[in-house]
């Protein structure tokens, strides 16, 4: 069959698709922000606070909670415990310009009752408070739980943002965090 034997509407289907190959094939750049190697495009680290709160869980020889660092991302990710007795907060804070962001972390299982496996964060995005928050509770079968979502944004407007994660605090707050990553776009 020749094109002119073609019937009219698939020669105006065959025209379209030939004129416009790149319709609906518009690309999503993804960017990261590592944990201990920081922002993919500006290099920025996260700041963890208190300073002395924090460890880096793919080399600390003291952090009870030991996740495999093969399965984190790029092989790392920061460590914190808060105990109610701690006087300051644990946060996670870093700076992106964006229009989405996606939060991950490990979330460890584990069976032990001696090690706080609890999660229970809030979160900021420009010094304002967002109503989603996380928790978790150990379902005790000692398995780490990789590349998983703690928070995820979109339709952010396309500008620059300062986001932070924070611990809970209070009289009965003992809880965790394995902050691996962070993704935008």
């Amino acid at each position: 069959m020749t094109p002119r034997c073609l019937p009219l509407y698939l020669r105006i289907f065959a025209l379209i698709i030939a004129s416009y190959p790149f319709i609906g094939l518009a690309q999503t750049e993804f960017r990261y922000i590592d944990d201990q190697y920081g922002d993919s495009v500006s290099g920025a680290i996260p700041t963890y606070e208190p300073s002395g709160g924090w460890a880096n869980g793919s080399i600390c020889t003291g952090c009870a909670i030991r996740p495999d660092a093969k399965q984190a991302f790029l092989g790392s990710w920061h460590d914190s415990t808060y105990d109610p007795s701690d006087k300051r907060p644990r946060t996670v804070q870093f700076n992106f310009t964006g229009t989405s962001l996606d939060v991950f972390c490990i979330i460890p299982n584990l069976s032990n009752n001696i090690v706080t496996t609890t999660y229970n964060l809030t979160f900021n995005l420009d010094n304002q408070t967002l109503l989603q928050t996380f928790e978790h509770e150990s379902d005790d079968t000692n398995i780490f739980l990789y590349n998983y979502s703690v928070l995820s944004l979109s339709s952010l407007a396309p500008v620059h943002h300062t986001f932070t994660m924070l611990m809970a605090t209070g009289e009965n707050s003992s809880n965790t965090l394995q902050f691996d990553y962070a993704q935008y776009t």
